[in-house]
């Protein structure tokens, strides 16, 4: 039915039904970002078309012109549209707690395959989520292939360093990531730094959804870069904690710890792996699905 207009008593032709819909998501849109712009504890360097910028870009990857029209081309449609969180009991129960306790959500390091959101979107399409990652290439490319295909629906974005998380203390209710923490520079330094801040910024009984992945035998890695007379990586020459083990002495309580893969290192993944296929020596691989807690007493 047509609607009048109070001033002129003239009665004005309804709103085309996609008008309505674009002004209504605008104005959720806007909503999500004042509710995440909320937690930062310091002003962005940049805010740039709707992406908060906060810098130390070289604490994370380097991608270049050719990995943007890569994940253009297939790579980004892949890993929204993929089942394989979902499908797999151990993720799919990070997925579902996440999207149970209706907190908004914060993807840390989140990588071409933007972590857990794309899974999350699948269950539910108003959670509030957060995708961040250190390299701004990333996140300028994920919003614009998402604008694109008319998904941008309810996820912001945010560029910044997991050593130096620009958020407000006891500031986040839900963290989360695919290895996030894994792919963290530095070694044991790197894993430990990102791990205080983000149990700095999360809330008292704020939860921390994460798949990780460890090295099963590291002599065995050793061996490998021993027959291929190459220096071994700094991190196999530290002391080798799990993290089951890294979590509690970071002052979480694991809730849930249930595997998620066992896979090899292949030649495909990177130098080791082809030095090890060369060697015919097998590099195992576990990934293991956590949910943790900040405890209430910590303040």
């Amino acid at each position: 039915m047509a609607s009048c207009c109070p001033a002129s008593g003239i009665r004005a032709a309804p709103l085309p039904c996609h008008r309505f819909q674009r002004s209504r998501q605008i104005g959720i849109d806007r909503g999500i970002s004042e509710l995440f712009s909320k937690v930062w504890n310091r002003q962005p360097n940049e805010y740039e078309d709707g992406l908060w910028l906060f810098g130390r870009e070289e604490d994370g990857d380097y991608f270049d012109d050719e990995d943007a029209l890569r994940w253009q081309n297939g790579r980004f449609e892949q890993s929204w549209f993929t089942d394989k969180l979902l499908n797999n009991a151990a993720s799919r129960k990070l997925i579902d707690e996440i999207v149970g306790n209706r907190k908004p959500y914060v993807d840390l390091a989140c990588g071409p395959g933007m972590g857990l959101i794309p899974s999350i979107r699948k269950i539910s399409s108003e959670l509030p989520c957060l995708a961040v990652d250190a390299n701004s290439m990333l996140m300028k490319e994920w919003r614009k292939w998402l604008n694109r295909n008319g998904m941008q629906t309810g996820i912001e974005f945010a560029q910044f360093s997991l050593f130096d998380v620009p958020v407000k203390d006891h500031a986040v209710n839900a963290y989360g990531g695919f290895l996030s923490l894994s792919s963290t520079r530095s070694g044991s330094k790197g894993y430990d730094a990102a791990l205080a801040e983000i149990y700095r910024t999360l809330a008292p009984q704020g939860r921390l959804y994460v798949i990780e992945s460890e090295w099963v035998d590291v002599p065995a890695i050793l061996k490998v870069f021993e027959r291929s007379c190459l220096q071994p990586w700094n991190c196999f020459l530290e002391p080798q904690l799990t993290w089951h083990d890294r979590f509690l002495q970071s002052g979480f309580r694991i809730l849930s710890e249930e595997l998620y893969m066992n896979r090899s290192l292949n030649s495909e993944d990177n130098e080791l792996g082809r030095e090890a296929e060369k060697a015919g020596i097998r590099i195992g691989m576990q990934w293991n699905a956590y949910i943790l807690e900040k405890p209430l007493s910590a303040r």
